[in-house]
């Protein structure tokens, strides 16, 4: 229910348009309750949980995390609302990792509404977390890091290229026939001669191509984890 850049969040349900707000926490994840039928959602898969649309499922589109300078270069025309309220500036290569790690542990009220925890990952651990309707993985953030910022793996028989995006420094994920890529001069290049530039892909003869990804979410490891429990991990 995550909306990426240029997709209407319009939440239309059997074709009629739903009004959403918060309303309490589940599995430590917080649920959307819906005006008009009194139905509880989860806010990641899109799935009605509880109430009279139970196993309704809304569309879901990817939320991509890129600063002004990123969204300008993969969007040229779109719009920017520049708010007013002052923002302090974190510099270095892992300021992403240092605001997730502000918050080291669950509250009590948090961790009072996990039934049972997957254990294979430390709770607070963030990666991207990718899936299909057939399948779900997992990858820690650490180990793209440690992988010079960009690694290849496989969803659902298809590789997928994972990489951390050079100015907002968060977490993406591309589909690409490529067993490898690597980053340079501020490009990720890929073994068959394609780029990526900007968020654009570009090929050998520089025409730009479309980018086709998975559903993907930048997250902490439990929020992952329980809302797709049979989730793969990197690695395993």
């Amino acid at each position: 229910m995550a909306c990426n850049t240029g997709v209407s969040l319009t939440p239309l349900v059997n074709g009629e348009v739903h009004h959403f707000e918060n309303r309490g926490l589940y599995d430590g994840l917080s649920t959307l309750w819906d005006e008009e039928t009194g139905s509880i959602w989860n806010h990641i898969s899109g799935e009605a949980v509880y109430g009279p649309l139970k196993g309704y499922r809304l569309p879901v589109y990817n939320l991509l995390h890129m600063n002004a300078e990123s969204a300008l270069a993969t969007y040229p025309d779109l719009q920017v609302a520049v708010s007013e309220r002052p923002m302090r500036e974190v510099k270095g290569r892992n300021y992403v990792q240092r605001l997730f790690d502000r918050f080291r542990k669950l509250t009590d009220r948090l961790q009072g509404t996990i039934l049972e925890e997957d254990e294979r990952r430390p709770t607070m651990e963030v990666g991207i977390g990718i899936w299909t309707e057939a399948s779900a993985k997992y990858i820690p953030m650490e180990v793209i890091l440690e992988a010079g910022d960009a690694i290849v793996d496989e969803l659902d028989g298809r590789r997928v290229v994972l990489y951390v995006e050079p100015s907002s420094r968060a977490p993406s994920a591309f589909y690409a026939e490529t067993k490898s890529a690597a980053w340079v001069d501020g490009e990720l290049h890929l073994d068959d001669g394609v780029v990526l530039r900007d968020g654009r892909l570009f090929d050998a003869d520089a025409e730009r191509l479309e980018v086709e990804r998975p559903l993907q979410l930048f997250t902490r490891w439990y929020g992952f984890a329980l809302t797709f429990p049979e989730t793969d991990v990197y690695g395993e």
